[in-house]
Parts: structure tokens; C-alpha cells; sequence
């Protein structure tokens, strides 16, 4: 019987980037909770496996795939609508969706890929947000996923830490401005060495072995997308009913 206090039974969750890698651990975790996801990203096939995973295992949510651009204001809202046309509502928001590929000093960055990154990983939460918030109702959540990189410095990526570091100071802003209707919180993770990660850091599995006592983790292993999906399950459940504005290292480590 699943504890009342982490029950998504009824409730409706978009979760963006979720065709692979940290999203997909956020799908699979918060279906099993009982929430019905709508999985989306720009590529069908990846959210469709995903989601077909879903609807053949035995979690108790259900799932779809919905193809969407998180840098179009116009397919956000498309993507919401969709929520609310296939269960009814719309209670969970996740603005997971970002990254960069690129690793450069600031004076040698290319200002289109400075461009892209902020549009990425800061305007589609901005994006988000706003499409989510025209169908919420009381009681409603939103979890971003901002990085590590938006507190500690990280150099040849510049870019994508001020973009990070901007998602944190939106989802305080908007604990104010939501609250109480809307919680919003975000999770800053760690290292976890996603198909996404290994490819901007030209890494291969095997580079990844003994990588935990390099990085000097406490936690003694290196995160996995079920970790960060957990922490998304307690921030989506009642068992976090008085937390909101809060930003949530997660990442082995202090």
C-alpha cells in the first residue's frame, strides 16, 4: 500500500525533457506513484519509448508522449492544453528540459550559442510556467531542475551557469507570486552521468569507473536518474505540503 504522504494517485504531471536521462527517471518514478505523465521533448520516438515503458509496466499512472519545443511559448501551451484534453487537469509541472554541448571561455563563446543556452535552460521555464499556470488548479505544483553549476563555478561553462543560476532565482520569485495556490520548488543535481552528460564531456562509460572518488563524493557513487526522480516524487507529494521557494543540492556531496 503506498504511503498517503507520497500518493500521486489522480494527478496530472507534464514533465519536460523526459525522453531520456534524468527525465525519464522523473517519468518512471512519479508514474509509479500512481500520477498520469504526459513525457515530452522534441524527439516522438524517445518520449514514445518512454512512455510505452510506463503503460507496460506495473506502475499505476498512465502515460503519453507529446512532441514539444520548450523554447516555443506556442508549443508549451500546446503541450498543456494536451494534459488537460487527455485527463481532464493539470496539477504538476516539471521543467526539466536543458543542457549545453558546448564547453568555451565567456569571451570566446559564441553569442548564438549564448542565445540558445539561456532559451534551453531559463526562457522555457519562463515558458512553462505560463502555460502551466492558465490550468492550475489550488494545490498545484511546479519542480525546475537547475544544476549544481548554478552555485559553484564551473569554467567553459559560463553560459550555462548563469542560465541555472537564473532558474533558481525564478522559482523563489515565484513562490511568492503563486503561492499558495502553486508550490514551486527546484533540484540542483549533481553529477550524473546521463547519455547528455557523457556526450558534452566526450566520456564513455568506462571513463566513468572510479569517476566518484575523483569528484571525492561522500556518498561514495555517482547519481543516477531514480535519485533525482525520488526528490521529485517528495517535492510533487503531500509529504512536502509546507515546502515551496526552496532550491535543493542534491549531488552526493555538501
Amino acid at each position: 500500500m503506498t504511503n498517503p504522504l507520497f500518493d500521486l494517485t489522480g494527478d496530472v504531471a507534464v514533465i519536460t525533457g523526459a525522453g531520456r536521462g534524468i527525465g525519464e527517471g522523473m517519468a518512471k518514478v512519479l508514474a509509479d506513484a500512481g500520477c498520469n505523465v504526459v513525457c515530452a521533448s522534441r524527439s516522438i520516438d524517445q518520449i514514445s519509448r518512454v512512455a510505452d515503458a510506463i503503460n507496460a509496466s506495473n506502475s499505476s499512472g498512465r502515460a503519453i508522449a507529446f512532441a514539444a519545443d520548450v523554447t516555443s511559448a506556442e508549443d508549451m501551451d500546446a503541450l498543456a492544453q494536451r494534459a488537460v484534453d487527455e485527463f481532464g487537469k493539470l496539477d504538476i509541472w516539471v521543467n526539466n528540459a536543458g543542457g549545453s554541448l558546448v564547453s568555451a571561455p565567456l569571451i570566446e563563446l559564441d553569442e548564438a550559442e549564448w542565445e540558445k543556452t539561456l532559451a534551453t535552460n531559463l526562457t522555457s521555464v519562463f515558458h512553462g510556467v505560463r502555460a502551466a499556470c492558465k490550468h492550475f488548479g489550488e494545490g498545484s505544483r511546479i519542480v525546475n531542475t537547475s544544476s549544481l553549476a548554478a552555485e559553484d563555478p564551473f569554467p567553459g561553462s559560463g553560459h550555462y551557469s548563469a542560465a541555472k543560476a537564473g532558474v533558481v532565482m525564478l522559482t523563489k520569485t515565484l513562490a511568492h507570486e503563486l503561492g499558495p495556490k502553486t508550490r514551486v520548488n527546484t533540484i540542483l543535481p549533481g553529477f550524473v552521468p546521463t547519455e547528455t552528460v557523457k556526450q558534452a564531456l566526450s566520456m564513455t562509460d568506462e571513463d566513468f569507473v572510479g569517476f566518484e572518488d575523483t569528484l571525492g563524493l561522500p556518498a561514495g557513487r555517482l547519481g543516477t536518474p531514480t535519485d533525482i526522480g525520488a526528490l521529485t516524487l517528495y517535492l510533487c507529494a503531500p509529504a512536502s505540503a509546507w515546502m515551496t521557494g526552496q532550491c535543493i543540492r542534491l549531488a552526493g556531496k555538501p
